[in-house]
């Protein structure tokens, strides 16, 4: 099984082709209040919603089933799991898949290096799994 990349984006289409067309990669994001101060921020919403989009191959025969795969969102310092949740990535019938996990929104502990994972099955304790990174950082207003 191989990892090819996760990244964070707004828009993720596969064509009939095979062919995928992201739209509005990013990496950066900025937490704005329309009050002086960022105190009790626990939830920041994207406008439109983010996606996950994690790629993976099935390199041989016997790698073509169902597996199991956990997303995990780690605060900054990556000491800690904000939340994780359970999906799955099925290769019978295709030796690629794409999978696109919406994030409506994300709990905000402060700012920092936020980290998303993804975890295939067995295969995370080879290191066979995805992280794309997230840098919020609060703006306020003079």
């Amino acid at each position: 099984m191989r990892h090819d990349w996760t990244l964070l984006c707004t828009e993720a289409q596969v064509s009939d082709t095979g062919a995928i067309d992201l739209g509005n990669v990013f990496s950066t994001f900025q937490v704005y209040s329309p009050f002086s101060e960022l105190e009790q921020v626990e939830t920041v919403l994207f406008d439109p919603p983010a996606v996950l989009a994690s790629h993976w191959t099935a390199e041989f025969e016997n790698e073509r089933r169902v597996y199991p795969a956990t997303i995990q969102l780690f605060a900054p310092g990556g000491d800690r799991v904000l939340w994780e949740n359970e999906s799955s990535l099925d290769f019978r019938e295709q030796e690629t898949r794409l999978m696109m996990y919406i994030l409506p929104s994300m709990q905000f502990v402060g700012s920092g290096t936020y980290k998303f994972h993804v975890l295939l099955g067995q295969y995370d304790v080879f290191g066979e799994w995805g992280r794309a990174a997230l840098a919020i950082s609060e703006w306020k207003r003079n």
